[in-house]
């Protein structure tokens, strides 16, 4: 490529695909010597950040940069794409970004759709049509331009000044930021596209093949290794929109209202991260829901407290010999039906199912 020339190729994306840009964009995060990736977009979402979230961190752990600027308050994004932006700079502060930018106008819409990737010897960039979602990236009919020029040359320059007045206009994405808006009902849910009943009921769903995300979300958190930040992280996830179902909690004697000796008694306590990766319960916050013990339902309020304590009173629980496992299974918005692990499968169910610890020596629990 001579200086001062681009090179210009088209990338198609249709519903009979291969190729889907998604394998584009990893390609080119897989290419030698990356040092930045940037990306702004009108619409953000897991179910397309998890198509490119694995090779976004070999990235991350080498050194390079990771720069992402979302549109907010659309009703698309959604709170598990920002998430994960925080979720990134938590692991590698020195070298994300993270922003937002919400329409000023009401007819007036932030709606670009840019990827740049930044190499020694060269830039490219992709732009076109495709957001930063599952069906942008997969199942829908886009059409985007990859241009690949010299590092240097004019179009370089256009490319910055051109992301420099994007990120000029965006905010930093902070947690507060993500709760207002899901308090607000102006973010997205990950299960719009594959779980709510279309009113297109005539059609089909698309099935492409590509496997749309990893896991969800809160999947990929717990595993991460036990640590401040892993603790830190679950703490922060009650505006997720796709939850775990079931939650396996070791309930043990000398908690309160169960005597040390006797290993009986009605009050569990609730560690603090399934208090907002399962139940949803902002620091602060105060949330009623039901427990369903068989024919008893038990209403109880969950409240997120600073200290970290989360005492709850359940009394079909009161003649459970401790340590025992309960299973809370979410069957609707705040309700739940539990169960006890039958004493013969304690030790199996806790080695198999309660891989989670919020420190040493404290009660073991897991999602699923």
């Amino acid at each position: 490529m001579k200086k001062g020339t681009a090179s210009v190729s088209v990338l198609g994306q249709s519903p009979s695909g291969p190729p889907y840009l998604f394998e584009r964009i990893n390609t080119l995060l897989r290419l030698p010597g990356l040092q930045r990736f940037r990306a702004a977009v009108a619409y953000a979402r897991w179910d397309g950040i998890g198509l490119i979230a694995s090779q976004i961190e070999i990235l991350l752990k080498v050194g390079a940069e990771f720069q992402a600027i979302y549109g907010i308050a659309n009703g698309v994004t959604t709170p598990d794409s920002l998430l994960y932006s925080l979720y990134l700079q938590e692991l590698y502060p020195t070298h994300t970004y993270a922003g937002t930018v919400e329409d000023a106008f009401v007819n007036s819409t932030f709606h670009p759709k840019f990827f740049e990737f930044t190499y020694p010897d060269k830039a490219i960039a992709v732009v076109g049509s495709a957001n930063l979602t599952g069906g942008g990236l997969s199942r829908n009919t886009e059409l985007d331009v990859e241009i690949e020029c010299r590092r240097g040359d004019k179009f370089e320059k256009e490319l910055d000044a051109a992301w420099n007045r994007v990120r000029a206009a965006s905010k930093k994405t902070t947690l507060e930021l993500i709760r207002k808006l899901k308090a607000q009902s102006e973010l997205g849910s990950e299960q719009r596209d594959n779980e709510t009943p279309s009113t297109k009921s005539d059609k089909p769903r698309l099935v492409t093949g590509a496997k749309v995300s990893p896991k969800p979300l809160f999947a990929k958190v717990f595993d991460l290794a036990l640590t401040a930040k892993k603790a830190k992280i679950l703490a922060n996830l009650d505006p997720i929109t796709v939850r775990p179902d079931k939650l396996y909690l070791q309930i043990l004697a000398g908690e309160t209202g169960a005597p040390a000796a006797g290993g009986i008694g009605y009050q569990i306590q609730l560690p603090v991260a399934t208090l907002a990766t399962f139940f949803g319960v902002s620091p602060a916050q105060t949330k009623q829901a039901s427990f369903h013990f068989g024919s008893d339902v038990i209403t109880v309020h969950l409240t997120h407290f600073k200290n970290h304590t989360h005492r709850v009173r359940l009394r079909p629980l009161r003649d459970v010999k401790r340590p025992a496992i309960v299973i809370f299974r979410r069957t609707a918005a705040d309700e739940y039906d539990c169960s006890v692990v039958p004493p013969k499968d304690y030790a199996k169910v806790l080695a198999s199912r309660c891989t989670e610890q919020t420190r040493g020596g404290a009660r073991k629990w897991g999602v699923e």
